[in-house]
């Protein structure tokens, strides 16, 4: 394969933009430790790990999050709704 055909062939592939824990909570108005709460529930898109002190998350990834989260049947909206009323329970 040369070397231009390779160049190509990355050009027309799709990139997904990546957002840092900054921008996406430009996105989501909650707090840093909920952004990484919610994602260790496996309740937020997982973030992909650039460096040791570095991660992204795929843009497309919190639309679709947050498409989901107004959905009232979807599996994601219920688990949050299901969360909160734990929460609400245990601070009783």
């Amino acid at each position: 394969m040369s070397e231009v055909s390779a160049v190509e062939r990355i050009e027309e592939e799709k990139v997904r933009e990546m957002l840092t824990a900054e921008q996406v909570l430009l996105m989501i108005p909650i707090s840093r430790t909920t952004l990484f709460r919610l994602e260790k529930d496996k309740l937020f898109p997982q973030g992909q790990a650039i460096t040791p002190h570095r991660k992204l998350w795929f843009r497309d990834e919190i639309v679709a999050w947050q498409k989901a989260l107004q959905d009232p049947d979807s599996e994601l909206s219920q688990a949050v709704r299901l969360r909160a009323v734990k929460k609400t329970k245990a601070d009783l």
